[in-house]
């Protein structure tokens, strides 16, 4: 409902009362949370995983990963569970944040 609500606010907005895109770097999940950002709950906005918050300052957060990496990580634990993984390590799942505007 509220989605709707802002999706028809921005379609009878003039033109010129919408903002330009900023920009800025991404940031890892890891150093927003060093940060003292605190994770919050979305609803699958825009495919975001979850979003970081500290006051004001809100990142969506999405995971940034490859086919090799998801193939690696599932056949070690496949193999784990199956008792005969030679090796523990596995990639990381990268999570990457963009700050709202």
């Amino acid at each position: 409902m509220l989605r709707a609500f802002v999706l028809a606010a921005l379609a009878l907005a003039p033109v010129g009362a919408l903002a330009e895109a900023g920009s800025a770097d991404y940031a890892y999940v890891s150093a927003l949370a060093a940060e003292g950002f605190e994770p919050f709950a979305v609803s699958q906005v825009g495919n975001a995983s979850f979003g970081m918050r500290k006051g004001a300052e809100m990142y969506l957060c999405f995971i940034i990963d490859t086919n090799e990496n998801q193939t690696r990580r599932q056949t070690v634990l496949l193999a784990e569970l199956a008792g005969k993984a030679p090796d523990r390590a596995v990639p990381n799942i990268p999570l990457v944040c963009v700050l709202t505007q």
